[in-house]
């Protein structure tokens, strides 16, 4: 049987494909996807490896508003801060959040899942994907949950251990993809599956951090070559098959709007001190709340105030456009979890979930890299404050310059596809993907 590997670049668009080293251009067939809405991480993963829409998977977004979701409770990750996971929680893994079977699952296939979110559990052959352990001292100590139980460990002794620090935060950049192209060339060795999911996320760190339309971007497209190049090689030398796909793309930004400061404002969403007289958001009380992942946010409301909070929303400067549920099945994301409407940014702006009105009622955690307390995406994070590496991370929403999650705000920003496969036509819905993989696998 053909064996193929799918790579999935974060942040690799249409505009990049010109930019491209002679290893990527030696796929010969270039093609292009409909972005998936949200266009973001977790949404667009999940999309590709069910091959079904937003409504059917369930995965709307990078984070999931779980005080609505009780029976998911005992599915998010207990070892670090299970009380902020069980109203808000970004970055879950388990794959039973996902509601619908992969698009291999009756293929009688052997699969590999790497760095992919929502696949701790899965019913893949081989899965590795991080999972550090936080020490009650407050330190991040980098591991990797894996399938087989010592894949990991195997891959630390050949490689050395997974560079955490590097996949997110002030210092993020190339170091966790060349980590993660060496691993998945050891593992299509070593483990031999028919079919290999790979994430590469460093083009996503300076797309954000400086803004798409940098010059220095061409940079790190071209790097891509030394990142891939010994797990191309190593599949060709099998005689498989490359796919190489982006996301999304990201445009430039400018501002960031705060729907969680104007609900307050309004009276709307509601605050309790913590243990540093800090202030949280009060779920129990507050009658609207908006969880945002970059460009596009869900709001969550009391029926008696769902009116009220999309009347406050719709006059904050940022909001483009909000979808209320009659339309939420036009937009693909026709599910309880979409909450009760859902925000589209202008496009030169992005969402930042704050609700407060200086530094000194900001939780301890919002200085910090804090993916899991934070109940909302924060690009903020990938900034040291002032400029300088120290232990506090940027707060000015200005800094940030790039972002996604407006499905098509512009065709160059279509993710674009690279491959050995022949493809015809040019452009593809993700949805079509699983025929083209179970095409080049010779799958009956």
């Amino acid at each position: 049987m053909p064996r193929v590997c799918v790579v999935v670049v974060a942040g690799f668009d249409l505009k990049m494909q010109a930019q491209i080293g002679p290893r990527l251009r030696s796929l010969a067939y270039q093609a292009s996807l409909e972005p998936v809405f949200p266009s973001v991480t977790s949404t667009f993963q999940a999309s590709l490896t069910t091959g079904r829409s937003v409504a059917d998977h369930g995965i709307i977004c990078n984070g999931l508003y779980t005080r609505r979701e009780p029976n998911v409770h005992h599915l998010l990750d207990q070892d670090s801060y299970p009380e902020f996971r069980r109203e808000v929680s970004f970055w879950e893994q388990s794959s039973q959040l996902v509601n619908v079977p992969r698009f291999w699952s009756t293929w009688g296939i052997k699969t590999s899942m790497l760095f992919f979110q929502q696949s701790i559990g899965d019913t893949a052959d081989i899965v590795l994907t991080p999972k550090p352990t936080h020490t009650p001292d407050g330190r991040t100590v980098s591991s990797c949950w894996a399938r087989p139980d010592a894949l990991y460990q195997t891959l630390v002794g050949d490689i050395g251990p997974f560079p955490l620090h590097h996949y997110w935060g002030p210092i993020a950049g190339l170091p966790a993809s060349q980590w993660i192209g060496n691993a998945a060339a050891r593992i299509w060795e070593l483990e031999r599956p028919d079919l290999q999911f790979v994430y590469i996320p460093h083009l996503d760190y300076n797309l954000q951090r400086l803004g798409p339309g940098a010059p220095s971007i061409g940079q790190d497209v071209r790097q891509l070559d030394a990142i891939l190049e010994p797990l191309i090689s190593t599949v060709w030398k099998s005689e498989g098959k490359m796919l190489v796909i982006g996301d999304y793309g990201l445009c430039d930004v400018q501002a960031a709007a705060a729907p969680n400061l104007a609900l307050r404002r309004a009276g709307l969403l509601k605050t309790i001190r913590d243990g540093d007289g800090k202030l949280l958001v009060d779920h129990a009380t507050s009658q609207a709340f908006v969880m945002v992942d970059h460009q596009v946010g869900f709001l969550y409301a009391a029926p008696s105030a769902l009116e009220s909070a999309i009347s406050v929303l719709r006059s904050l400067t940022g909001v483009n456009q909000i979808v209320e549920k009659g339309g939420l099945a036009a937009l693909g994301v026709d599910t309880p979890r979409a909450g009760d409407a859902v925000l589209l940014s202008e496009p030169d702006q992005w969402f930042m979930h704050d609700w407060w009105e200086s530094d000194d009622e900001k939780p301890a955690w919002q200085f910090s890299v804090d993916i899991h307390r934070k109940p909302g995406y924060d690009p903020r994070e990938l900034f040291f404050a002032g400029g300088k590496p120290g232990k506090a991370i940027a707060q000015d929403s200005l800094q940030v310059r790039g972002s996604h999650g407006l499905a098509g705000a512009h065709p160059a920003q279509s993710p674009a596809v690279c491959s050995d496969i022949y493809l015809y036509p040019r452009r593809y819905r993700v949805a079509d993907l699983p025929g083209v993989i179970r095409s080049a696998l010779a799958v009956k």
